[in-house]
């Protein structure tokens, strides 16, 4: 009877080590998870960063292709006045709201 009460206490400490050595592994690999986790959440935000740089950095240039293009289309002596352009022109009217300069806009 005594010896049949030590092999159960063995089986049951043998189960319970082989149970912590689990939970190890498991909280372990979790840690892991958590990490890898964390990095893939940081990388995302650092690639969605880079991607609204880009796109504001593309406006900028062609925002400023735009008004290259626009002075480079219009004749020597009408660039220095208003008659041509669409803020001096009554066609559009004074309801539609003008363009804001680039530099209110976060560029540098």
């Amino acid at each position: 009877m005594n010896s049949q009460l030590n092999d159960d206490v063995s089986k049951a400490r043998d189960k319970i080590e082989r149970l912590l050595r689990n939970i190890e592994e498991l909280q372990h690999t979790d840690s892991e998870t958590q990490l890898q986790v964390r990095r893939a959440e940081r990388e995302l935000r650092e690639e969605r960063e880079k991607s609204l740089r880009l796109e504001r950095e593309l406006e900028g240039w062609r925002a400023l292709r735009v008004e290259r293009g626009s002075v480079l289309g219009r004749s020597h002596v009408g660039a220095f006045s208003d008659a041509g352009s669409r803020r001096g022109s009554s066609v559009y009217g004074g309801d539609i709201p003008q363009r804001m300069p680039s530099n209110t806009k976060g560029f540098l």
